[in-house]
């Protein structure tokens, strides 16, 4: 038996060995800085969000094949998006301003393009300087069955790269 009370004991003093140390990760990062860059998009998918796997169906080639893929750029306040020679124009309108829901932690991004109404896009990760940008667009409309107005019937999760 004191062999057994050895070993429990050996054990919960190894356990209390292994402390890991907290190392410091620095102060967060500006996101307005860290969105502040000319992107271009590396891809885009689109989403059925009707189906119940919410199947997904890659149009990144679509723009390959077209021969340009769509960039945005943001300063301060303002945006301007390059659309010339593209058939998709995800932003409404050529230029505009933008801004976060919270310039801390935001979770979205709302445009007011200069020649059309406001709309807001949903974030898909932070942004810093190494970091991808990757926004999502829902796209809703009257479906057969919808009681409660338009649903959501796809959306497009775009990725970009900083230039």
């Amino acid at each position: 038996m004191n062999k057994g009370i050895s070993i429990a004991l050996l054990a919960l003093l190894s356990l209390g060995a292994c402390k890991k140390e907290l190392k410091e990760i620095g102060s967060p990062s500006n996101k307005v800085e860290g969105i502040n860059a000319t992107w271009e998009m590396i891809q885009a998918i689109q989403i059925d969000e009707k189906s119940l796997t919410r199947e997904a169906f890659n149009l990144t080639p679509f723009f390959i094949k077209q021969g340009k893929m769509p960039n945005i750029t943001f300063s301060a306040d303002s945006f301007t998006v390059d659309t010339a020679g593209v058939s998709i124009n995800f932003f409404g309108g050529t230029k505009g301003t933008w801004a976060f829901d919270n310039n801390n932690a935001p979770s979205s991004i709302t445009f007011t393009p200069i020649d059309a109404a406001a709309f807001t896009l949903n974030l898909g990760g932070p942004i810093r300087p190494s970091d991808n940008l990757k926004i999502s667009k829902l796209v809703k409309a009257p479906c057969k069955g919808d009681t409660d107005g338009p649903g959501a019937v796809m959306s497009f999760v775009l990725t970009f790269n900083r230039k």
